[in-house]
């Protein structure tokens, strides 16, 4: 997640030699630096969830799942983001340490104050990862994801899962996702919410 820094043009050279000065962390998207928002813990609660979850499933595959920390970027543009969760299958990305650049999978988790950010110029940027199968964004207020796949003839088709008995199907990965994993101990006065799938 991230809002928009004071616009000034910079070259992905620039913004590194800058961020490198910055007490948080920047995404840089089409020349422009954006500040991550810290998050609350019900943000962070849903953000490990997720990535156990994706780690459970795919244990002993070629996959490996990043959260937070390890940015990913996009060499079509120079684009750099820190996604919530993601995978890769990717025997390049194994190699790479500090950047990735092929995620199959991403996850975001929405929060009030860039939601439009993430749903907007951010979710734009990530469907331009050529290997790119799969987008998630998690909701914060009751349990609800949507489920993004990548269609072979470069569309994206929307699938949802709502409620604490709901399962989200990953047909790019081969498994389903329960949301109770996804959503389990949460603060006592969180509003997730068990719907109706």
């Amino acid at each position: 997640m991230g809002l928009p820094a004071a616009k000034r043009a910079m070259n992905l050279d620039e913004f590194l030699a800058w961020e490198a000065q910055q007490p948080e962390r920047w995404e840089f998207v089409d020349g422009e630096a954006f500040a991550m928002a810290g998050g609350t813990d019900v943000h962070n609660t849903i953000t490990g969830n997720t990535y156990i979850a994706l780690r459970s499933a795919l244990a002993g595959t070629r996959c490996s799942v990043f959260m937070t920390d390890v940015r990913l970027r996009l060499a079509a543009d120079d684009s750099l983001f820190y996604p919530d969760v993601f995978v890769s299958c990717s025997d390049a990305d194994r190699a790479r340490r500090q950047v990735k650049e092929d995620p199959a999978l991403i996850a975001e988790v929405l929060s009030p104050s860039t939601e439009a950010y993430d749903r907007g110029r951010k979710f734009e940027a990530y469907r331009r990862f050529p290997g790119l199968r799969t987008v998630l964004f998690l909701s914060q207020e009751h349990a609800h994801v949507e489920c993004y796949s990548r269609l072979d003839d470069g569309g994206w088709l929307l699938s949802e899962a709502s409620g604490d008995r709901a399962a989200l199907k990953l047909p790019a990965l081969g498994f389903e996702l329960a949301l109770a994993e996804l959503y389990r101990d949460l603060p006592d006065d969180s509003a997730t919410t068990d719907t109706p799938s």
